[in-house]
């Protein structure tokens, strides 16, 4: 079976932001795929940071979700994983599903905020 560049690009971008959320992957399994292209059809990322936009997003993603039955320990994987990844980025969104991570300045990093 071969992939198409489109179900290929989404791979990458599945691998890539798996990078990012480690915990998150760790307790979700074998569901992170499904659930990641799942966001992933509805999500453009871009920017200079489009991996960390991914991870972000799909945590937010994962959260707004009522279908998806989340354990305890895999709702506290997301947040732990979300909280480290905003300690250093931030994350826009355009009108139309695009999505950027942007670093935070320095001050804020130094403050831990």
């Amino acid at each position: 079976m071969t992939l198409d560049k489109e179900q290929s690009a989404q791979v990458e971008r599945l691998w890539q932001a798996a990078r990012f959320m480690p915990k998150s992957v760790r307790f979700l399994g074998t569901r992170y795929r499904a659930l990641f292209l799942a966001y992933a059809q509805e999500n453009r990322s871009g920017g200079q940071a489009p991996a960390i936009a991914d991870a972000m997003a799909f945590i937010d993603f994962m959260f707004r979700q009522n279908r998806v039955g989340l354990l305890g320990p895999e709702q506290r994987a997301l947040r732990s994983d979300f909280r480290a990844l905003r300690r250093r980025f931030r994350l826009k969104r355009d009108g139309e599903g695009r999505l950027d991570a942007v670093e935070k300045w320095k001050v804020f990093q130094w403050l831990g905020l």
